[in-house]
Order: C-alpha cells, then structure tokens, then sequence
C-alpha cells in the first residue's frame, strides 16, 4: 500500500514539476502571464517593442488537439528535464512541442502558423494510422501541407499554395527532430537527414506547384484550379476554338497568301483597301479555302456529332458510339488506309447487335457517308454566305488592323492549346513538338480494339524527366485531330512547331508561350460563358414580367427546363460565375495603372491613395473586403515607406482563393477527371476526350514520381467529391446511385441523424477523413476502400484486398463498390463473357454457374440504378438479363 502511495505523490509531483517547467517557458513569450499551461487557449501579445504592433495579439487554440481526428497516438512519454518522465496527453504534447520550439523567445503571427503546421503534421499522422514521419511518407506529407489547410477537424483543399514564410519557414523538421530526441521522444518525426527532407519537399513542389523549392522560398505561389472549375475554362475554350477554327484558318490564309504580314504594321491604307475594293478577290479566295476544310472540320465538332448519332439512332449515352463515329470520319478523311472502313463498321455492328444494347446497327457505310454529308454539306459558303461572314468577323474585330486580326487569331490558337493542354495534363515545356511527331497506328490489343480502332501518339522528349530521350506519349483521336487542326492554322511560319506560329530563338521557351497561351481567355471567361450567360437571362426573365411576351415566355421555359435555380449543381454554378466575375474586379485593381510624371505606378499608387482616402468606392470595398485587419492598420501607417516586400506580401494576400488558370493548374484537373470520369458531369469536351474502357491508357501517365504525386493530391478530392455528392443527395427524388457503398452512406446518414446542413457537413468531413482509405476507379464500378472492410472485400486474400484483380465478378456485390450512371456502360462491356456464357446452349451448368452469379449481379445494381426514374431507360439491358438469367436456369434444369 505504502508503494502505491508513493507512487501516486512520485507522479503527482512530477505533473506539478512538468507544469511549472512549462509555465516557467511560456513566461519567456508571455512575461506578462496572460496564458497558463493549463488553458487551451492562449491569448498573448506580441513580443516586439515596435509601437506599430503594440496592441496585436497572437490567439493560439489548442482545444483541437482533443478531437480524435489529431490523436495519432493514446499518450507520448518525454523527458522534460534530466531523468523526470511523464506521459503526456496530444493536446499537452503539443503545448509543450510548441514551447520547446519557441523562436527566440517571441511570439507574433508566426507562432500561430507554427501551431496549424502541427496541427496538418497529427492529422496526418492520424488518417494515414502512423505515429512517425518516416522517409517514405515526407513527400506525401508536403504535398498535402501544399495543397490542404486543415480546418474545423478536416482537411479542404486550398484554392492557392500557402506562402513559404508563413507556412514552412518556421516549421523545421529537424529542428522539431532534435528537441525529441533531446527529451527521449520515439517517433513522431524521426532521424532524417536534412539532404532527405529538402529533396522530398522539392519533389513535392514540383508536382503540386510546378516549381521548385529554392523558388517556393524565393515567394513563388501557385493557383489550383479544381476539375469543377476547370471543366468549365476547357468547355468555353474548346467551345470557341470549335466555333472559329474553319472560318479563321480560311481568313488566316486568305490574308497570308495575298502579301499581307500579320506581325509588323504594314500600310493601313493597304489593309483598308483589302476590305474595300479588293474585297471580292478575298471573299472568293476565302470561300475556297473554306470548303476545302470545313465537312471535315465539322465531322469532329460535338455539336455535329450529336446530331450524327441521333440520325444514325446510336446510343448517345455510350461514349464508345462517339469513338465509333470519329474513327469512321478518321478514315475517311485523313487515312483511309489505316483500317478500312468496311473493317470498323462490321467489327462495331457484330459486336453491338450481339450485346443487346438497346439499339441495333443496320446501316451500311454508304447510309452512314450520306447522313455525315446531309448534316455537314450545309455548312458549304457561296460568296454571298462568305460577304456576310467576313463582314460579322470585321465587327468582332471593331478596327480593320492586322494588329486587331492578329489578336483574334492568336484567341483561337491559345482557346485549341489551352483545350490541349486540358486534354493530355502535360507540362508546359512538353508541347514544342513537331506535326511530325504525331503518329498513328491500328490498335492491337482486343480488349478495346472494336471501341477504339486506332491508337495516337506524340513522340517527342519530356525535358524535365528524359532530357532529349524521345518518348512515345499515348493521345486520344479526338486529341489528334485537334493537333492537325492547329498544325495547319500555324504552318505559314516554318518555325517547327505543330501548335503555334510564334517563332522563338530557344525551343525550351515553348513553356512560357503555354502559359502564355492557356491564361489569354481566362479574365473574358466568366462574362462570355455561354452557361454563365443563360443563367443571366433566366434570373432576368424569373424577375421580369413576361405574360405578355410569348417569346420571352417560351425562352424562359427552354431556361427554366435546362437549369433548376433550386438544385444544388445550378446554385454551385451562380456561386461559381459571381466569385469568378468578382475577382476579375480584384485582378483588375491589381492591374489598375496610374502615370506619374513619367512612371507608371500600379499597386503602390493604390496602396497611396487608399491610406489617404482618395481611392474609389468599388476599390476600397475590395481591398477592406480581402485585406485583414492588420494588414490594413500597416498600410495607413506605413504607405509613405512601404517597401516593395511590403507590396507584394500585399498582392498575394489580395489574391488568396482567387482561381487562375495555367498548365500545371490543368494537370490537376486531368488528373481529377481521370478518377471522375465514370461519375457525373465532368465537362462535355474533356468527357468527349477520355475513353472510358481501357484503363491503360491512364495508368501509362501514372509511370512518373510527379504524376503520382498529383494523382495522390485528386484523390483526395475526388473522395471529398464522392462523399459530398452522396451525402447531399440524399433527399433527392432523382438519385441516381446504387451499390453497397451507397447503402453505407444511406445507414451512416439514418444512424447519425443528420438534419442541418452542419451536420451534414460534419458527417461528410468525417466519412472522408476517416474512414475511406484510398479508390480505385473500374468502368463497372468505383472501389470505396474503408477501414474495418479488408477481409470482406470480395477480391481479399488473407485479408487484404488484391484490388489488381479487380473484376465485375468481385466488384458488383463487394462491400466497397460504388455504382452510379457513367458505370452502366463498363458493365454492359465487361459482363458481355459472362452473358454470353450463361446463353450458350452447349457449355454445361457447372461452368455458367459463376457466370450466372455476376450476371444477377449486374442485374441487381442495374436495377438499383434505375429505380428512381418514372421509367427506366435500361429495362431493355434489364428484361436481356433477365431472359439470360432464365436461359441459363432453364438450361439447368432440363439437364
């Protein structure tokens, strides 16, 4: 007894020694005693003699190091002092790391960075069920400390990368590895050497920012561009490239072959003359140049393409009717010697009118060559057609210069790289290539041979990776195309360039002409979006009274079908178009010029006229809007001296969550839509661009340590985006998912209770973080994995998932399996063997049977995909399995 006694008063005492050694620490940042150890919330000035910061406070809250989403380990045992010991709670741990690692003994803003970094480092810990820091994990970590804030318990993707000072400047891995093991601490952050750590975060940064440490130091930032974002930029620009690219080539070359230079300024009376008196001479010549290319132009616009399916009466919710349809115009007008067309219709009809898709192919290839020329010889111009759209053309143009024509021009190359760039997720430095460089061969591989006749490739280098080493990088056709498209639209400057007529003296300057190139419509997007514009009218037309108007009445209603201002993805959309109109404002006070004397003055004369109070309404809003508090008190007491750091600290705060497009920005989308593409609405050209049957083609750009790292970062959001869709949609009369994953959302969601959208928020955060591990995306479903479903999962061995054996067999009825629309048609594909087994009057049951077992599989999720619709548009897929299932019992029984 007298043992546990002393025992009890040996740790009682060292508590109190453990806090007044604490407190004794935290008097040095806080003289004054405005905080106590004990508190987990500290409120304490800043330490500093400077009167201009005399009354800042620094609030450190350590309350969050009690939520379990931080509690990496149960307790951590230090030595505080020379052979006294105690076992620290995280919240405690993390009081006393902060303390250990205090920075000369001041505290300011810094001091509440360092605290979120700690924070992002447990979390980290926790999700990924680790208590250390190894070397294999450094990487990930940076890259999550790039690219996510953690907040209110969960990780949210940052719009921009946090500046280095305030986020990694003070937070020093070995610095936090000596004080551990100083104090004998095991794990957290473990001996690593310094050379490991700085090539993991400049690793990092080139995957997630583009560029490299030593430039992240030096203040470079990088603006994220989300898929839901960024979908929308690749639709305006492939948009207006599809609208422009047949009129523009032919004008570009009109021009071009008459004599006139669209680079220097030439005789205006020259060009004046061209649009006057010898107007005639460039109309005919235009015309010609038009017809020569627009019906094949036009046979790969996606407009034209839909109205080509619907007569062909093809499935336009199949992609592969797309493929099929571009394939046959491929053939037919850029190589008709590749495969024969007679080849790729037969091979698609067998394969179609055996699957029972729903529809049939009956036509022949001459049917099809004269629904292609019906739908696309309209578009033929006579030179009173062509008169007219010169004359449209001159409007946009507002002044007859080359200066003013050349800028258009250089609108439709940047809106085909830019659409480009989205389409392969390249870097910028990797598309200097040669039209030479485009390849194009039959597919060989039999398991997407019928989808996808022909395979394309790029072969050219990967500077930052191969040096010079020529690689041959996989394209869709659709990519193809649009490489030949602008190849010819740029070919008059023999500059060795498939993708721009700008001519450079070093190649390697390719990257920046990209950036260039993919920034041009970013600023006129969000006020020339057709989306954005139709949501314009329809909120005027729902205000304005109609009654009388039966127009207005009429393009209300088609507004009112096509957008429900209440749903959830319409209200996400305005959202969308009003912070991006919003910070166009904010680029443009960033821009805003003043001349002074003989100086042009921009953010400096702004900051001036602010603190005097001589700066307009809209720009004062803006920078009061965006601006803190502090930073605001500095500008009026500094904008005398303000330094030029000063300026551009300024500028990067004003900026912060605005979006920006650039390649790298595109990377990150591809790699999104990549994970997305079977799931919802992705944006019409990129879903257009991606094949959705063979998973080859992705996992060939997954090969590099770059792209696996981006990979691992749209993962993230991708499951953000899985769980929040689900979750939101709960309610929803039209929805649209199926599977057992689903059902887990549905039981979390009942258990939980969850009524407002806090909760909701809540749960999401939590599901996310806590419970989904990792996905993998299957044409026939997506694979949820989660915690505690290891031995359950349908593919496990000795309970672990094998989820490289992936199969609909497995996957259909698995634990894990996510179901939605984009996955009918990998089911339909990839349960063909199994269907056609279960309908073979000659193979004996013993082998239908584990077919028969995947086919009601399919069935039932196919059913449970379509339940909430008045009528289901797969019955027919649905009452062919039934009877196949019937087939292959019936089959049974009469053995």
């Amino acid at each position: 007894m007298k043992n546990l006694v002393s025992s009890v008063s040996y740790i009682n005492n060292s508590k109190s020694r453990f806090l007044e050694h604490c407190n004794d620490m935290l008097r040095l940042i806080d003289p004054n005693g405005h905080a106590s150890f004990e508190s987990h919330k500290w409120v304490i000035p800043f330490s500093s003699n400077n009167t201009k910061v005399e009354n800042w406070y620094a609030t450190l809250y350590f309350e969050d190091f009690n939520n379990e989403t931080l509690n990496f380990k149960s307790s951590i045992r230090i030595e505080f002092e020379v052979e006294e010991f105690i076992n620290l709670k995280i919240i405690d741990f993390a009081k006393w790391l902060f303390l250990q690692q205090r920075h000369n003994n001041s505290l300011d803003y810094a001091g509440v960075w360092y605290l979120q970094m700690l924070k992002v480092l447990f979390a980290f810990l926790r999700e990924n069920n680790i208590d250390s820091l190894d070397e294999t994990k450094i990487e990930d970590f940076f890259s999550l400390a790039l690219t996510h804030d953690f907040i209110d318990g969960t990780f949210v993707r940052r719009l921009s990368s946090p500046a280095y000072a305030s986020r990694f400047k003070m937070f020093n891995l070995l610095s936090i590895t000596r004080t551990l093991r100083l104090h004998g601490v095991e794990g957290v952050v473990p001996n690593i050497q310094e050379d490991d750590i700085n090539k993991a975060f400049n690793t990092a940064c080139l995957a997630q920012i583009d560029m490299t440490l030593a430039d992240y130091k030096k203040g470079g930032t990088f603006d994220f561009l989300t898929l839901d974002v960024g979908k929308h930029y690749v639709d305006y620009c492939a948009s207006f490239f599809e609208q422009h690219i047949v009129f523009a080539t032919a004008l570009r070359s009109a021009v071009i072959e008459l004599g006139f230079d669209l680079v220097e300024n030439g005789n205006q009376y020259k060009w004046d003359a061209l649009f006057s008196e010898n107007k005639e001479q460039l109309c005919n010549l235009i015309a010609n140049k038009y017809n020569q290319i627009v019906v094949k132009y036009h046979a790969f616009n996606i407009y034209k393409l839909n109205q080509i399916i619907s007569e062909l009466k093809l499935d336009e919710t199949r992609f592969d009717s797309y493929e099929f349809v571009r394939s046959l115009m491929y053939a037919r007008f850029y190589d008709g010697q590749l495969k024969k067309r007679e080849h790729i219709l037969s091979e698609y009809a067998a394969c179609i009118n055996s699957d029972n898709a729903g529809f049939r192919i009956d036509f022949t290839l001459q049917d099809f060559d004269d629904y292609c020329d019906d739908a696309l010889s309209e578009q033929i111009l006579n030179l009173e057609k062509t008169k007219v759209l010169l004359d449209e053309y001159l409007d946009l143009f507002r002044d007859r210069t080359n200066a003013k024509m050349g800028s258009f021009f250089r609108d439709v190359e940047a809106a085909g790289v830019t659409a480009l760039v989205a389409y392969t997720g390249w870097r910028a430095s990797e598309y200097g290539f040669p039209e030479s460089s485009l390849k194009s061969t039959v597919n060989k591989d039999i398991s997407d041979a019928v989808y996808s006749p022909f395979r394309f490739y790029i072969k050219w280098i990967s500077p930052k990776t191969n040096g010079e080493t020529l690689l041959e990088r996989e394209i869709t056709l659709s990519t193809a195309i649009l490489i030949r498209q602008l190849s010819v639209f740029t070919e008059e400057n023999d500059n060795g360039f498939a993708l721009t007529s700008a001519k450079f003296g070093d190649t390697t300057l390719i990257g920046s002409h990209v950036r260039g190139m993919v920034a041009r419509h970013w600023v006129r997007f969000p006020e020339k979006y057709e989306t954005f514009l139709d949501l314009d009218e329809l909120e005027l037309l729902t205000v304005k009274d109609t009654d009388g108007n039966l127009v207005e009445l009429k393009r209300r209603q088609y507004l009112t079908d096509k957008y429900d201002l209440n749903s959830p993805v319409v209200e996400g959309l305005i959202e969308l178009r009003d912070k991006l109109r919003k910070d166009n404002q904010v680029l443009q006070l960033i821009a805003r010029s003043y001349k002074i004397g003989q100086k042009h003055l921009r953010v400096a004369e702004t900051i001036r006229l602010y603190a005097n109070g001589e700066l307009d309404e809209i720009a004062v809003e803006i920078l009061e809007s965006r601006l803190s508090q502090e930073t605001l008190e500095y500008i009026k007491i500094n904008h005398v001296n303000i330094s030029d750091s000063d300026t551009r600290a300024i500028i990067d705060e004003i900026k912060e969550g605005i979006f920006n497009a650039t390649p790298h920005a595109l990377r990150h989308v591809w790699a999104e839509a990549v994970l997305r593409r079977y799931k919802g609405d992705i944006g019409k050209f990129i879903r257009a661009n991606f094949k959705h049957i063979d998973d080859r083609f992705f996992m060939a750009y997954l090969k590099g340590k770059e792209a696996k790292a981006i990979m691992q970062v749209a993962k993230r959001t991708t499951i953000n985006h899985i769980v929040r869709s689900r979750i939101q949609s709960i309610n929803e009369e039209r929805r649209h998912y199926a599977g057992m994953f689903d059902r887990f959302i549905n039981k979390a969601v009942a258990i939980t209770k969850v009524n407002t959208l806090e909760e909701y928020e809540k749960l999401a955060n939590m599901v996310s973080n806590n419970r989904i591990i990792d996905i993998k995306v299957n044409p026939w479903n997506t694979c949820v994995l989660r915690k505690g479903t290891f031995a359950n999962a349908k593919c496990s061995e000795g309970g672990i998932p094998q989820r490289h054996k992936a199969e609909p067999k497995f996957c259909l009825g698995c634990i894990n399996g996510d179901f939605e629309e984009g996955n009918y048609n990998g089911t339909v594909v990839y349960v063909k063997p199994d269907v056609e087994a279960c309908r073979n009057p000659n193979l004996p049951m013993f082998i239908k049977r584990s077919h028969l077992v995947t086919v009601r599989l399919a069935l039932k999720r196919i059913q449970e995909l379509g339940k909430n619709y008045d009528e289901s548009p797969y019955q027919k897929y649905i009452d062919f399995l039934n009877e196949t299932i019937e087939m292959a019992v019936s089959s049974e029984e009469v053995s």
